[in-house]
Parts: structure tokens; C-alpha cells; sequence
């Protein structure tokens, strides 16, 4: 398009009134009401002296708003005159950028759909990944620019896949009790310090439990030994025999015998709390057995 010049030629206005006549008389002739002082008496006519004060006040905004009105003519007609050409200049650029812009969501429509082939083809040989690494998660905004090559986004995938396949190789070969809670927890954050702090945190509260077990059998035994010595110590005293005197048959009395209820439950639970589960009934001194 042939470059078009907006030539302006603007002559400024000049506003010119007896201002300096005007401000002499008011000064000299609003002097006297700087000290005048009103009583009861003249309360009409102090009233009759506001109002004539803001007749001429009035009077004065009035020019002004009348002068500015016929002055800012020229602006007014030359402003709606841009606005015209405004209104020319847009109709082109409304029609030209819709085409473009029509153009940009196409080709943003066709990266995607790249960017999602490349995704399913790296998947299709790394397929636990994908379950680590849905689309929507590991997606970047950018891989949708048309200056980020197809090369790019491929490396950007490949890199996130062989990060989630290094570290639960790392979580596996740790070859922790507890490795499918840190799994679980790797899933959800991809950090591969969030996993390895999970399972340590299993085993800790598994090795104080068996901790406190031991100290309960050793505690037991003790007790056992020690009722032993006891029963031992009262076999070796000499017994004095008694005087036989007659007695009465003894009266046989029947000790009531124990009842043990067999009960079964079906428990759904992960290792760790299976553990708590049976070290609570140990120390209840419950007999159980695993069916399976």
C-alpha cells in the first residue's frame, strides 16, 4: 500500500479578554466585605450581598464555558473526521487478521496433533511410562510455537520417559520391603526423593515395632524364668509332714473351663499395617494364624 502523509496545519488560538481590568475592580470593590460585619439586623441584607456575589460568579463560569464551547470547535470537527478514517482503516485490518489469525489457529491445531503422534509413538515402546507420564501432564504450551521443531519436542519427551524409567529402576533395585508404597508415591510426584523417603519411613516403623516385639518376648521369658526359679526353689524346701487328723471328704469343685471362640475375619490391609496388626494381637497374647 502507497504510504499516505496526514498533514495537519493547525494555527493556535489566542483568547484574549480585559481580564486585568476586571481582577483591579473586583479587588478594590470586594474589599469591603473582607471586614464587613453583619448583626441580626442586617441578616436580609447580608443575604442580598451572597447572592449578588454568586450572580457574579456565575456570570463569569458562564463566559468561560461559552468561550471554550466555540473554541474547541475546530477540535471537535476534526476529531470526529479522524474518527472517520479510523473506521476506513479498520475495515481492511478486521478482514486481513481474521484470515490470519484463522491461519495461526490451523497451524497450532496441526502441531498438537503432531506433538500428541510423537507422544503416542515414544509410548508405544515405553509403555509403563505412559503410565507415569500421561500427555496433559508432561505437556509444554511452547512445544506449540512454529520455531519448536518436531526434533525438539521428541527429545523433550524421550528425556521425561528415560527420567521416570532411571528412577523406578533406582526404587526397585533398593529392593525394599515397602517398594510398592514408594512406587505409589513416585507416581504421584515424579520425585524420585519423595519415594525413597516413603519407604525409608515404612522401615523405620517396621524395625521399632519389631523392636518393641523383642523386647516383649525377652521381657516374657524373663518373667517365665523367673516363676520357674520360684516353683524350683519351693520343691527343694523340706516339707514337715502334718499331723493326719480326721477330716471331712473334701468337697471336688469344679473349675469352669476356658472357652476359646474361633473366629474368622477377612482383613484388607498393606504389609506395614499388617505387621501392627499382628504385633497388637501378640501382645494381647491372641493365637492366630494366617489361612493364606
Amino acid at each position: 500500500m502507497e504510504e499516505i502523509r496526514v498533514n495537519v496545519e493547525q494555527k493556535n488560538g489566542v483568547i484574549g479578554f480585559n481580564f486585568e481590568e476586571i481582577k483591579e475592580k473586583l479587588n478594590s470593590e470586594l474589599e469591603i466585605y473582607k471586614n464587613m460585619i453583619f448583626t441580626e439586623d442586617s441578616k436580609t441584607e447580608a443575604k442580598k450581598t451572597i447572592a449578588s456575589l454568586r450572580k457574579l460568579k456565575k456570570s463569569v463560569n458562564d463566559k468561560k464555558l461559552e468561550v471554550k464551547k466555540s473554541f474547541m470547535i475546530p477540535y471537535t470537527n476534526f476529531e470526529a473526521q479522524v474518527k472517520e478514517l479510523d473506521n476506513l482503516i479498520d475495515e481492511p485490518i478486521n478482514f486481513i487478521n481474521n484470515q490470519v489469525e484463522e491461519f495461526e489457529r490451523r497451524r497450532v491445531e496441526e502441531k498438537k496433533s503432531l506433538i500428541s503422534e510423537i507422544y503416542t509413538e515414544i509410548m508405544a515402546d515405553h509403555g509403563e511410562a505412559s503410565g507415569y507420564l500421561p500427555l496433559q501432564r508432561i505437556y509444554d504450551s511452547k512445544w506449540e510455537n512454529a520455531t519448536t521443531t518436531k526434533k525438539a519436542i521428541t527429545e523433550a519427551i524421550a528425556e521425561r520417559v528415560d527420567h521416570v524409567e532411571k528412577d523406578l529402576g533406582i526404587i526397585r533395585s533398593m529392593g525394599s520391603e515397602f517398594e510398592d508404597k514408594g512406587i505409589e508415591k513416585y507416581k504421584a510426584t515424579l520425585e524420585l526423593s519423595d519415594a525413597i523417603e516413603v519407604m525409608n519411613q515404612y522401615q523405620k516403623q517396621k524395625e521399632e515395632i519389631l523392636r518393641r516385639q523383642e523386647e516383649e518376648a525377652k521381657r516374657k521369658a524373663e518373667e517365665e524364668a523367673r516363676k520357674e526359679s520360684e516353683v524350683s526353689s519351693a520343691t527343694d524346701t523340706p516339707m514337715q509332714e502334718a499331723p493326719v487328723t480326721q477330716t471331712a471328704p473334701e468337697e471336688k469343685i469344679i473349675e469352669p473351663k476356658p472357652v476359646n471362640d474361633s473366629i474368622v475375619y477377612e482383613i484388607i490391609a498393606d504389609p506395614f499395617q499388617i505387621v501392627q496388626l499382628e504385633a497388637q494381637m501378640r501382645s494381647l497374647e491372641i493365637k492366630y494364624r494366617r489361612v493364606r
